[in-house]
């Protein structure tokens, strides 16, 4: 494994006869490593950019609907570690708290310069990833939840059902991502980058939905029957890629997580001394200009709940992998605070590691601080189980796993930061990667969280029974 490697790995075409198509893994294979190698990633010099500013559907929308249900109440005091929201909420409240908490914003950074911050991180802040509501069978109806205001924010011309108790009761969630709303100057990573980030919206929805009660089962693959009838209902440039349901589907390709998997890895992840929404609100990537230099020793030890939560939730997506072991996990740290003292060991099963090894040090393979973790991918073995989707199912449940330990280290008052932008044959051969495997994604924890300069985002709640709006 200590073996230097360089370039692209083998892409020679190979006969496909599994996966949810029987075809398409030249495609895929094709399509990874030329956004993994090729990036024609350039310096982003300012974040708007086109003809207005890229802010996705934040402008008023027709038939929008501040919903008579309360949005903020049902989970403003419900305990990080359990138990489940209990009380008189119908399960169409629970819902709709659930999808609130997950994706409205947190907290405003006057003093960054990334102003904009939810449960989850996105790409200076962006935000490319949405989330929509669907009837339990068939699109007669779709709706936005609005990350601002909250209002639903309907896309056909039924518009927000009348009876929202009963539309939501059994509703399906879908995640959709638009990279077009990252910067030209992110080349090719930009689709690789909006699947990642539906990823980890994709895990805090299953949290916020099983604290609130309900059992959702965890869909990452864009085929799955709710993202091919949300399809042709989305904003233009919107692609589905994952979906959650309240009811096992009977979709033999569905890669899916059921209810007890994120209920485990939530139950390892969470702390007992806060509540949901600090938890979710203290989430954080720290300063944007922290770097090795700027940030205070985390020691493995440390950043032990960062990788515990990244250790349960890698176990948990195994357990739905037809090649458990085409996905793995790797912590490298800095040993006595030394730059020159690097080591990396495996991540294995039921908290097991591998022997430490040490790292050489490389221009290109800097840390970013002084505790970090990678997970790599044998992606041919993806590309012949899933065809065409492997892509989107491997980024959706990359972002998967690494929201976990964004909330580990949320939950230890530690700040983590995800990284796809660099060199994956110089960063496989400093950690001494087989030749079959790929840096896919990373994170990176330190000590300065840096939110104490943020505005937090959290009004008391309102009476939202006005009449619908039709303008």
């Amino acid at each position: 494994m200590g073996g230097t490697r360089k370039g692209v790995p083998d892409s020679t075409p190979v006969s496909v006869t599994g996966g949810p198509t029987g075809r398409g893994f030249t495609e895929a294979l094709a399509h990874f490593h030329g956004q993994s190698h090729d990036k024609d990633v350039a310096q982003v010099e300012t974040l708007f950019f086109g003809p207005e500013v890229s802010n996705g559907l934040a402008r008023p929308v027709p038939g929008r609907v501040h919903a008579p249900l309360p949005a903020l109440a049902p989970l403003r005091e419900l305990d990080a570690a359990g138990p489940a929201l209990g009380g008189p909420w119908s399960p169409a409240q629970r819902l709709l708290a659930a999808c609130v908490e997950a994706v409205r914003v947190r907290r405003i950074s006057a003093a960054d310069r990334y102003p904009v911050h939810r449960a989850y991180p996105s790409p200076r802040g962006l935000f490319g990833a949405d989330l929509f509501l669907l009837p339990h069978v068939g699109a007669q109806w779709c709706v936005r939840v609005d990350p601002l205001s909250h209002v639903l924010q309907p896309l056909t011309e039924a518009g927000v059902p009348a009876d929202l108790e009963s539309a939501l009761t059994r509703a399906r969630v879908v995640v959709a991502v638009d990279h077009r709303r990252y910067p030209p100057e992110y080349g090719r990573l930009r689709p690789s980058l909006a699947l990642l980030e539906g990823g980890h919206l994709l895990a805090t929805l299953g949290l916020t939905l099983s604290r609130s009660g309900l059992n959702p089962y965890t869909h990452l693959d864009p085929g799955h029957p709710a993202c091919a009838e949300a399809r042709a209902l989305l904003p233009e440039g919107m692609e589905p890629s994952a979906a959650l349901t309240l009811a096992p589907t009977s979709d033999a390709h569905s890669v899916v997580l059921p209810p007890e998997v994120t209920a485990r890895v939530a139950e390892v992840t969470a702390r007992p001394d806060r509540t949901l929404r600090r938890w979710l609100d203290e989430r954080t990537s720290g300063v944007s200009t922290a770097n090795l230099v700027t940030s205070t020793h985390v020691s493995p030890q440390e950043g032990s709940g960062v990788t515990s939560a990244l250790m349960a939730a890698l176990d948990a997506a195994r357990s739905a992998l037809l090649a458990p072991d085409s996905l793995r996990l790797y912590r490298h740290a800095l040993e006595n605070d030394r730059v020159g003292e690097r080591t990396v060991c495996e991540l294995l099963p039921e908290g097991a590691q591998g022997l430490p090894r040490p790292v050489p040090r490389t221009d290109g393979t800097n840390f970013s601080s002084t505790l970090g973790h990678t997970l790599a991918v044998d992606f041919p073995v993806w590309a012949h189980a899933h065809g065409r989707y492997a892509e989107p199912i491997l980024h959706t449940l990359l972002g998967w796993i690494t929201q976990w330990g964004c909330l580990g280290a949320s939950a230890t008052d530690l700040c983590a930061r995800p990284m796809r932008n660099y060199v994956e044959e110089e960063w496989a051969a400093a950690l001494g990667f087989a030749p079959d495997q790929t840096p896919a994604y990373q994170l990176w924890v330190r000590a300065e969280r840096g939110t104490y300069m943020d505005v937090p985002v959290d009004a008391e709640e309102t009476d939202h029974t006005a009449p619908r709006e039709t303008s």
